[in-house]
């Protein structure tokens, strides 16, 4: 990391333990980064997500975020397909403890600096963006066990090397 980096990710740590929220979610007790594996149910297949904290006591699970503007993060969640993540592990934390979560929380930092800051803010999904996401990640999860049975991969092109390159290869 140059020095100026160095800086910018202490004033963005800074910025998150000052949001009194946001430093309770992460100063809570729960595992980081600890990788969750489950068998999809619609599949079969073996599937894994590694949230960035579970706070298992209240069922919670946390993904933090950047954005560039975090006045627009509304249109990251369908770009970035944050929905999708949701339902992903939101279903795998339900097949590993046996219920779904309480909570699924984006805390969101911007890294655009306002007024000697990095604007924090949390957002959970309101149940039409999350029933879009189960949507969205049964039917990826449909291709998914479609593309292995097959052995067809949608967008996967096969390339041979130029013929001056297989010349030189001789």
């Amino acid at each position: 990391l140059t020095a100026e980096e160095g800086r910018k990710i202490e004033l963005i740590r800074g910025s998150v333990m000052a949001h009194p929220h946001a430093r309770w979610l992460i100063e809570a007790e729960g595992d980081a980064e600890a990788s969750i594996y489950w068998n999809e149910a619609s599949t079969g297949h073996l599937c894994r997500c590694r949230p960035d904290k579970a706070i298992t006591s209240l069922g919670w699970l946390v993904d933090v975020k950047t954005t560039a503007d975090i006045a627009r993060f509304d249109r990251s969640v369908h770009e970035y397909r944050y929905h999708a993540q949701d339902a992903s592990y939101s279903a795998g934390y339900a097949a590993h403890f046996g219920e779904p979560p309480a909570g699924f929380v984006f805390l969101v930092v911007s890294t655009t600096i306002d007024c000697g800051r990095y604007p924090v803010r949390l957002f959970t999904l309101d149940e039409e963006a999350k029933a879009a996401g189960r949507t969205t990640y049964l039917r990826d999860m449909a291709t998914y066990a479609e593309c292995l049975a097959t052995g067809e991969w949608s967008g996967l092109e096969t390339l041979s090397l130029p013929y001056w390159a297989k010349e030189r290869i001789r």
